[in-house]
């Protein structure tokens, strides 16, 4: 049976392209940033141009393009020592050799906060090679990212990376320590829970029956896999507190649901976009729910639950025209 709300709440949404668009221009003002430093340059810099090299290995080891790998045990070296960001061409050094970026050189007005000395002059190209040259690897790479970049788009990268780490949400039930990517969590999931979730499918109608004492039910679309949580968490002298979570990155969009509790009451009705998780242990109460009196549960404890989530990128009609108005 189609799902077909009547009434929504108006929610403020943003998609995934638009992050990702974020993400790439960031990297696009990043390397603008490293073409506006070599105007910084002193009266040495035709010489410099001949000598450095893009990077196309870890290090760069010698001339003949070959490249070495090395362990760099104090990543933080290659962070500025004022705001704890990576450093970004131009780096600057004062007289004693302390670094900064170029967004912090200006901000403390070329004055060094360590020794006071002026700062802003010199370059330290040193370290601007080794920038210019170490290619790092993400940190989601044993959960199948094969994504190569430079030390300072790596924060960037993790933040938007598809394969950021989800962990099993029969973690604390089943004692399943399971932890990968959504798409690798999805599979785990289809092969050693199958009879573990409640089964639906996108923009259908599902009939489920929530027992009061259940904190929680997991939910797996029948065709593209995906993992759900049905969160159930009892208030006191409130009642119980549902909500729709869905489990992976948390950049990604979410999932326009639509929820409506049953009793011999009136019926409630709650709409909403799900949140993002990646480990449901670690994620605090959503602040959109519904609220359920607890005497709506009957005498069996139970209550009937009919739930309509949309596929991702999709929104009931009615929800469309109220955000266009």
């Amino acid at each position: 049976m189609d799902c077909e709300p009547h009434q929504t709440n108006e929610v403020d949404h943003q998609g995934s392209s638009d992050r990702v668009e974020d993400y790439e221009e960031e990297e696009d003002s990043e390397e603008d940033k490293e073409e506006e430093g070599d105007a910084y340059d002193d009266d040495d810099d035709d010489h410099d141009d001949d000598e450095e090299k893009e990077g196309g290995g870890v290090v760069e080891a010698s001339r003949n393009d070959q490249s070495i790998t090395v362990t760099l045990t104090d990543p933080q070296v290659l962070d500025c020592m004022i705001c704890y960001n990576p450093l970004t061409i131009p780096v600057f050094q004062c007289v004693n050799e302390h670094l900064t970026c170029s967004s912090c050189c200006r901000k403390l007005g070329n004055k060094c906060p360590f020794c006071h000395s002026p700062i802003g002059s010199y370059r330290c190209r040193a370290i601007e090679k080794v920038l210019q040259s170490i290619q790092v690897t993400c940190e989601n790479t044993r959960y199948g990212c094969t994504k190569t970049m430079s030390y300072r788009l790596k924060y960037i990268h993790e933040k938007f990376c598809n394969h950021a780490p989800c962990s099993c949400p029969l973690s604390s039930s089943d004692n399943c320590h399971f932890v990968g990517s959504q798409e690798q969590l999805n599979k785990h999931f289809s092969d050693s829970h199958n009879n573990s979730a409640v089964q639906f499918q996108y923009n259908k109608v599902s009939h489920i029956t929530l027992r009061i004492n259940d904190k929680f039910l997991v939910l797996q679309e029948e065709i593209e896999g995906v993992l759900f949580i049905l969160n159930n968490r009892s208030e006191k002298k409130l009642g119980n507190v549902i909500s729709v979570s869905c489990i992976g990155p948390t950049w990604m969009s979410s999932h326009f649901y639509d929820i409506v509790a049953r009793s011999e009451e009136t019926p409630l009705r709650f709409q909403c976009y799900a949140d993002c998780i990646q480990n449901q242990m670690d994620k605090p109460p959503s602040i959109a729910f519904l609220l359920v009196p607890s005497k709506s549960f009957g005498c069996c404890g139970q209550l009937k639950l009919d739930l309509c989530i949309w596929r991702c990128g999709s929104s009931p009609p009615e929800l469309i025209q109220a955000v266009k108005v």
